[in-house]
């Protein structure tokens, strides 16, 4: 019998389904329609995984064959179906569908939202789940209007730079997370206590990743060994601790390199490299570009697709 863990070895890892790897935007962001992908791939989206991402798949009308872990089921719209990071996952769309798929950066995303709704949308992606909305018509109205918004403004010639598209993001998973089905599969004690390690965690990084600590700090600031926060955060994330602060820090990188009017130098000093020139190294290594290159980009308008 394969094991789960050589099942994952064995699965594909997309950033975008069948891209295995994009440059980066300011923010870890991205929405499409359902038709623009599954049509490509004949409506069938093959079993693969999102390490570090997030979607929220909202299929407004039509029918779909899901596959979430070992689970199995079909299903027609209105449906929303949400997927944490990591979680193996794949898709047999009718021809007709129609919907959106959004997909996006948990801890990027929630560093826009306000701290009294962070807390529930994390707790949303505790698991995997499917939201049936064929009896709240108006609830499916109200996502459709929102998720026709964010695509409209996603597909603005500049509309990756504006906040509205991480605002409109936010506001449809916060809206979702109002719902009861949203939070309806409790995890066991175990699983509740590793997810708030892990958001003490987001939550301690968010405050030092400019003070580069190194992981055994932030272990022993939550009483625990390196090798555990390790393996939680590899876990429940699909990447280690390291990993995590570190796109912590691109993601800061690339917000001031659009929208604070700083040299490369000043925006290195902020984020606590001494060494411009490690910066750079640093930023060129997770956004395939310098930082020169990236703003330049920014700067001429010319869209630099989500790394997704």
């Amino acid at each position: 019998m394969t094991s789960t863990r050589t099942r994952r070895r064995q699965v594909p890892s997309f950033s975008l389904y069948g891209e295995a790897r994009l440059d980066c935007s300011a923010e870890l962001l991205h929405i499409e329609d359902i038709q623009s992908r599954s049509r490509k791939y004949l409506w069938k989206i093959a079993t693969h995984c999102h390490v570090g991402l997030c979607q929220c798949v909202y299929l407004t009308s039509g029918a779909v064959v899901r596959e979430l872990e070992d689970s199995r089921g079909m299903f027609s719209g209105p449906v929303v179906i949400l997927i944490p990071s990591g979680t193996i996952h794949a898709f047999k769309f009718r021809a007709e569908s129609q919907g959106y798929v959004l997909t996006f950066d948990l801890a990027s995303l929630l560093s826009q939202t306000g701290a009294p709704h962070q807390g529930p949308i994390a707790q949303m992606f505790s698991l995997p789940r499917t939201i049936d909305l064929t009896a709240d018509a108006a609830l499916g109205a109200r996502l459709a209007q929102i998720f026709g918004s964010l695509l409209q403004e996603f597909r603005q010639p500049d509309g990756y730079k504006s906040p509205v598209i991480g605002w409109l993001a936010s506001s449809v998973l916060w809206v979702l997370a109002a719902h009861p089905a949203a939070h309806s599969s409790t995890p066991k004690p175990a699983a509740r206590d590793d997810l708030a390690r892990l958001w003490r965690f987001r939550q301690l990084v968010e405050r030092r990743y400019s003070q580069h600590w190194p992981v055994t700090r932030y272990a022993r600031q939550l009483a625990v060994s390196a090798t555990s926060l390790n393996r939680l955060c590899r876990s429940l994330t699909g990447i280690t601790a390291f990993e995590l602060i570190q796109q912590r820090v691109a993601l800061e990188a690339r917000r001031r390199l659009v929208y604070a009017p700083m040299s490369v130098a000043a925006i290195a000093a902020e984020l606590g490299f001494k060494d411009p020139a490690y910066f750079s190294r640093f930023f060129r290594k997770h956004s395939g570009m310098s930082p020169a290159t990236f703003r330049r980009r920014q700067d001429a308008g010319g869209k630099v697709p989500a790394a997704l």
